[in-house]
């Protein structure tokens, strides 16, 4: 007699999709984006938009308004993170009442916090990424990278301003076409700053 588990899945994979899902899909700008999965190397966004103009209601026909197709291609970046963590190193260590070290039963000591502090790790790069990646040392462009190469634009000046004003002078450059579906993204840093200068004009 003996155990049948061949329709079993391996145990270390179901931990793998797990640490997928904390690491990579929990960076915060993540909930923003539209997740496309299955691509393997790159693939075609394609992008419609359309202009069409309100003529009067007159006898005669005369076309006005484009439909306008454009594309942008998705390129995955590939990463990977490759770490040896074997328990007997730390059996001379502190950590040796930690660790069980007999035949077929090694555990790593401290392991849930480990594997938080590099998922917990991770995330941060990838939160980076997602923002400031360039072709030039990343295997795709960020968010910044792409949004500063595109030709429609509004450019606010940040010379002797404070954080509150440049915020303001980024709201109102908002075309008013989209200000309902419109999000202003900061970094922790200038969203701390944005509430020390809101502090203070409220305290006048």
């Amino acid at each position: 007699m003996a155990f049948n588990v061949s329709s079993l899945p391996e145990y270390v994979n179901q931990h793998k999709v797990d640490l997928l899902s904390k690491s990579v899909y929990s960076a915060p700008t993540i909930k923003y984006l539209n997740i496309q999965t299955g691509i393997k190397h790159s693939a075609t966004l394609n992008i419609l938009d359309a202009n069409p103009t309100l003529q009067a209601n007159t006898c005669g026909w005369n076309a006005d308004g484009d439909a306008t197709f454009t594309q942008r291609v998705l390129e995955v970046g590939k990463y990977k993170v490759n770490m040896a963590l074997c328990e007997r190193d730390l059996v001379q260590k502190f950590m040796n009442v930690e660790t069980l070290a007999k035949a077929g039963a090694e555990v790593l000591p401290y392991e849930e916090q480990i594997t938080t502090k590099v998922v917990n790790a991770v995330k941060e790069q990838v939160e980076s990424l997602i923002w400031n990646a360039t072709k030039t040392t990343d295997p795709f462009d960020g968010l910044l990278t792409i949004a500063k190469a595109e030709g429609t634009k509004a450019t606010v000046a940040e010379a002797n301003a404070d954080t509150f004003s440049k915020v303001l002078a980024v709201y109102e450059a908002i075309p008013v076409s989209i200000l309902d579906k419109a999000v202003i993204f900061v970094g922790v840093d200038t969203f701390r700053s944005l509430v020390l200068d809101c502090a203070k004009r409220n305290a006048l």
